[in-house]
């Protein structure tokens, strides 16, 4: 039989991330959906790293015209290409959530991923185009969390519902306290508002499950991740990509 590489796909609102381990290191790969040919380019590097062994795709998706994209592209490009969409029934964690067929995949796997750094309760950031905070209780199942609006789509929001506010096109930037110009004033509301509200949020978790606020294990992840951490309160461990990180441990457990 010939050997096989798992590849995870992690794809977003935004972007898809792609990433493939190997005996010496863990290979990423990312971009964004509003690239032209997003799914060859994809394919393509999968491809240059597969080591003359058969792919096994493993696609957690919360975009499913895109997911029917780079599945199409598959199809067309290797027929017996074996593509699994990934599901929460496929993910060794209970979600105890009112509908978990309506839960985001991502949120669910970067919970079981997170697990595998620390053992329950652990709270899971996720700083991407939409933020959210979630939490895996003592008992190890996935209790919940909350949802609000990423940096980016803050910032575009704030542009588009005003007459004068610009679209801020970097965010190279730091906080100023008070801001002395328009676009040091949107980072700086958005930022400080979007930190203190994860703040906000680990307070009650952990208040509502009677944890320890000082020693619950935090995980930061995302794409605004760098930009969030230096201004959260908390001590939290950052790990970038978490969503394909738990795709690949799950199917090395399997």
């Amino acid at each position: 039989m010939k050997a096989t590489t798992n590849i995870a796909v992690d794809i977003g609102n935004s972007a898809i991330k792609l990433a493939v381990s190997t005996a010496e290191t863990l290979h990423e790969y990312s971009l964004l959906l509003i690239e032209n040919d997003w799914q060859i380019a994809a394919t393509q590097w999968a491809q240059d790293r597969n080591d003359e062994q058969a792919l096994v795709w493993h696609i957690a998706s919360v975009h499913p015209a895109a997911a029917e994209t780079l599945a199409e592209h598959l199809r067309t490009i290797c027929p017996a290409a074996n593509v699994n969409m990934v599901t929460w029934r496929d993910i060794p964690m209970e979600p105890n959530v009112d509908e978990p067929e309506r839960l985001g995949i991502d949120r669910l796997i970067s919970a079981y991923a997170a697990t595998i750094q620390s053992a329950p309760p652990v709270i899971i950031v996720d700083a991407g185009s939409a933020i959210t905070v979630d939490l895996v209780a003592r008992d190890g199942k996935f209790t919940g969390g909350a949802i609000m609006p990423g940096l980016g789509m803050q910032f575009a929001s704030l542009s588009k519902g005003t007459a004068s506010l610009p679209l801020l096109s970097t965010l190279d930037r730091q906080p100023q306290y008070p801001a002395k110009n328009t676009q040091d004033a949107i980072f700086s509301g958005v930022l400080t508002a979007a930190a203190a509200a994860i703040d906000r949020l680990i307070f009650e978790y952990c208040n509502q499950a009677n944890i320890a606020e000082d020693v619950v294990p935090i995980v930061l992840t995302g794409g605004d991740a760098p930009v969030v951490s230096p201004h959260l309160k908390h001590n939290h461990e950052r790990i970038d990509n978490l969503v394909c990180r738990g795709l690949l441990h799950l199917q090395s457990s399997n």
